[in-house]
């Protein structure tokens, strides 16, 4: 049956199913709903058949209001279609527009702060465009293999209209037992939801074309805006990470807080100050990787958005195009896209290193809350009221250093942990698509002579 035979017999089935229901009213949701509750509350024993009749009954009839406003739907949607190509058109020319900036040009006056929310708007955006992209490749394939799908649904519920109008002009059931009231209500609207599916799937046909060209264009439009969003974070990571060199170099460049120049020969002065001076620069090596291990995991996280877009589609695809040839073709052009494996880059041992890390530093800051610096400790004897004043300055210093660095180590820790968890699910997903894809795929008919 070719498409055009489905849309003629959809002109004569209207009038076939009225002659044959005549008078009976399509009874309501709540009609049937309030039915199946005195079913219930009359039944005499367990099995309640009459029950199971009616909730069947209730879901066809539920799927008559579903079909009917997807009709609506779709001929919204065919009287709005060249609106959205319109609209659509437009956004892909200015997305194309965006993809020559240059956004390290763009980004290189904003402050810290304001490119570290921008790293996190644009991670969401990407997150965001991978989920819709997933959704489009979906309706995509579907628009695809409608054809096939309706021509199955179509045939399949004329089979069984026929079967149902034989049933109601005999007035019996499979077995050859007159109908009670409720299976020839139930057969009522059994024809109705099955009038209703096939007007719903020759109207997904007729719009079928400005679908395809709508979810086209819209694909378009996101693969444009990912490649742009990438350019946006290659941009903005470099900028972080240079921040923060030159926040913590100036840091550690700076001369130490005025300090009475009469105490800066004293060695537990000196060895107070050179143990600060460790301490920035143990801060800015620390922060300088942990923006390396960002760059890793804003990777990582990237290509486990393509993943599960990439999965989406291709289950979709399998469940659509299942026994045709068209399926092959598409899943060989999808192993190309497959992602690799992540290589194992011990991030267990180093997120247990970076928890032992801040623990050991979370001991030092308790110990420094409640005693003076260790040098003041090994002095003997009165300190001078310049010695004092010295070291309360270094004290609080070195405890500032100590709250910049246990930020940057539960940075660290954060980052660890978030790139394993994607790691480990992006290693589940990719597994798990070459796995159906193989299986797929070396069941697949041949169209290559043996």
């Amino acid at each position: 049956m070719d498409r055009r035979l489905a849309l003629i017999l959809l002109i004569f089935l209207p009038a076939l199913v009225q002659a044959q229901i005549g008078g009976f009213s399509l009874p309501g949701v709540g009609d049937l709903e309030k039915q199946i509750t005195e079913s219930a509350e009359n039944s005499a024993d367990g099995t309640n058949t009459d029950k199971k009749l009616l909730e069947r009954t209730l879901e066809l009839r539920r799927e008559v209001d579903s079909n009917q406003q997807t009709i609506k739907d779709l001929e919204t949607f065919a009287r709005q279609a060249a609106t959205q190509r319109a609209r659509l058109n437009a956004e892909l020319a200015e997305a194309r527009q965006q993809q020559d900036k240059d956004w390290s040009a763009q980004y290189q006056d904003l402050s810290l702060q304001a490119l570290v929310e921008k790293l996190t708007s644009r991670l969401d955006a990407l997150e965001k465009n991978q989920s819709r992209l997933a959704e489009v490749n979906s309706e995509l394939t579907r628009t695809q293999t409608l054809p096939e799908q309706a021509q199955n649904v179509i045939s399949k519920a004329m089979e069984r209209m026929d079967t149902i109008r034989s049933r109601l002009n005999e007035g019996t059931d499979e077995n050859g037992e007159p109908l009670s009231e409720k299976q020839e209500q139930g057969l009522n609207i059994e024809l109705r939801a099955l009038e209703t599916r096939i007007e719903r799937f020759n109207q997904e046909l007729s719009v079928v074309d400005k679908k395809q060209d709508v979810a086209r264009l819209e694909q378009q439009l996101l693969r444009t805006e990912q490649a742009t969003l990438e350019a946006q974070l290659d941009a903005v990571q470099p900028l972080i990470q240079q921040r923060r060199i030159n926040q913590l170099q100036d840091m550690a460049n700076a001369p130490e807080s005025s300090l009475p120049e009469s105490v800066l020969d004293n060695k537990r002065i000196k060895a107070a100050i050179a143990e600060n001076q460790a301490l920035r620069e143990q801060l800015a090596t620390t922060s300088q990787a942990v923006n390396g291990l960002l760059r890793g995991a804003i990777d990582t996280k990237t290509q486990l958005d393509k993943a599960r877009a990439l999965s989406s589609t291709v289950n979709d695809q399998i469940r659509l195009l299942d026994g045709s040839l068209l399926l092959s073709r598409v899943l060989y052009q999808q192993q190309k896209r497959l992602p690799q494996s992540q290589p194992d880059m011990d991030l267990q041992k180093n997120i247990s290193d970076a928890r032992l890390e801040q623990f050991e530093l979370e001991q030092k800051i308790q110990s420094l809350d409640n005693s003076p610096l260790p040098e003041q400790e090994k002095l003997k004897g009165e300190l001078t009221a310049d010695m004092e004043r010295a070291f309360s300055i270094l004290h609080r210093e070195r405890r500032e250093l100590y709250d910049q660095l246990n930020q940057e180590l539960g940075r660290q820790l954060a980052i660890l942990t978030r790139t394993q968890l994607n790691q480990e699910q992006l290693n589940k997903v990719s597994r798990s698509l070459h796995k159906i894809i193989s299986e797929q795929t070396f069941w697949m008919p041949s169209t290559q002579p043996v």
